[in-house]
């Protein structure tokens, strides 16, 4: 199964705290709740505002996972980003092995192929589990990196003045997002010039 398992109220505080500082009230008792304030988190004359929102939200969430079901309770089953109680990869064989296991156990249910013994052992089979959580991680990682080295690529000895929004600000850094080219990134506050540095940050918001 592929299980995502819903975030602590400590993981939601910068996503609140944010929504309240533009006036929305983010009720975070159910991922069905979360959506409707979510939906309406909106402001007219910043069509972005409620990307931005979204993307915060996802920063919140903790990132799902396959399981053995035979391995883990009934409880532990639920998909919060989907809101589904019990969900599993189905539909791209050709490109994830997760969906070949699953495609195996159906085939064994309905007597086409007998169940391959790798497949029987329940605790082998949450081994497997736990490495395609690992090989799918590494690949994120991967993504992440070859999207960074074409972007620094794609902005070598070009510079530009664009719009950006401000995600994040403390005494450290500012992380700010580029919406043109949908570029993340950091400002180390000790790096500003001295008509900019000078902010007074406050920790409550």
């Amino acid at each position: 199964l592929r299980r995502h398992q819903p975030p602590t109220r400590q993981q939601f505080e910068p996503l609140v705290k944010a929504a309240r500082l533009k006036g929305f009230d983010i009720d975070i008792s159910s991922s069905k709740a979360l959506a409707d304030s979510l939906d309406e988190a909106v402001i007219p004359s910043d069509p972005y505002f409620n990307k931005l929102i979204r993307i915060l939200s996802t920063r919140c969430m903790m990132p799902a996972q396959y399981i053995c079901s035979g391995e883990i309770d009934r409880d532990g089953w639920y998909h919060y980003g989907l809101a589904a109680p019990i969900y599993t990869h189905f539909t791209s064989p050709i490109r994830r092995y997760a969906d070949v296991i699953v495609h195996r156990f159906l085939a064994a249910c309905i007597g086409v192929i007998p169940l391959p013994a790798s497949l029987a052992d329940r605790s082998k089979l949450q081994d497997q589990c736990t490495h395609m959580n690992r090989r799918h991680r590494a690949a994120q990682y991967v993504q992440r990196a070859s999207v960074n080295l074409y972007t620094l690529l794609y902005f070598h000895n070009r510079k530009c003045i664009e719009e950006a929004y401000i995600l994040l600000l403390s005494n450290e850094k500012i992380n700010i997002l580029i919406p043109r080219y949908g570029i993340e990134g950091s400002i180390d506050t000790n790096t500003l010039t001295n008509d900019i540095k000078n902010i007074t940050y406050n920790n409550e918001l």
